[in-house]
């Protein structure tokens, strides 16, 4: 394992009192306005989890989780690198809805016709796609551990 890699696992298991299961998986998260927000969940634990996206969110910030196969739940955000966030639930979930999450597919909701490929392809132009927005939140955190593990590669 490379020391980039060893200070990342460091940091992202430091002080936490459960383990985190990757998860690598996009969901939606809510504001306290309930607006939603694209995620990409990275990891999951029964006291919280770690994420990435695009939209800014502040330590302290009460946000909402839907995770298929159980009820949503109220977390804040506890820390903040970048793009990746660590959020913590109010109330721990119970050790048989992690699992009911950890088992569930990605929930995907939508309406289609036969008709709407054409419609589909006009609307998308000039617009990243949800799996090109988590693609561009995974490189951009892939590029921001590497220029860490290089500068304590440097001061070492």
């Amino acid at each position: 394992m490379s020391k980039t890699m060893m200070f990342a696992a460091t940091l992202s298991n430091a002080g936490r009192s459960t383990t985190r299961i990757p998860t690598a998986r996009p969901a939606t998260l809510r504001d306290a306005q309930r607006q939603p927000i694209d995620i990409f969940i990275e990891n999951l634990s029964v006291d919280g989890f770690g994420m990435s996206t695009t939209t800014s969110l502040s330590r302290g910030e009460r946000v909402s989780l839907q995770l298929a196969g159980i009820e949503p739940r109220e977390a804040r955000v506890v820390r903040r690198l970048g793009l990746s966030y660590g959020c913590e639930f109010v109330t721990p979930l119970d050790p048989r809805d992690l699992s009911l999450a950890l088992d569930a597919g990605i929930v995907l909701n939508g309406q289609f016709t036969a008709n709407d490929d054409a419609t589909s392809r006009r609307d998308r132009q000039g617009h990243v796609s949800r799996l090109g927005q988590i693609g561009i939140m995974v490189s951009l955190n892939i590029l921001l551990w590497s220029a860490i593990g290089v500068s304590i590669h440097a001061i070492l």
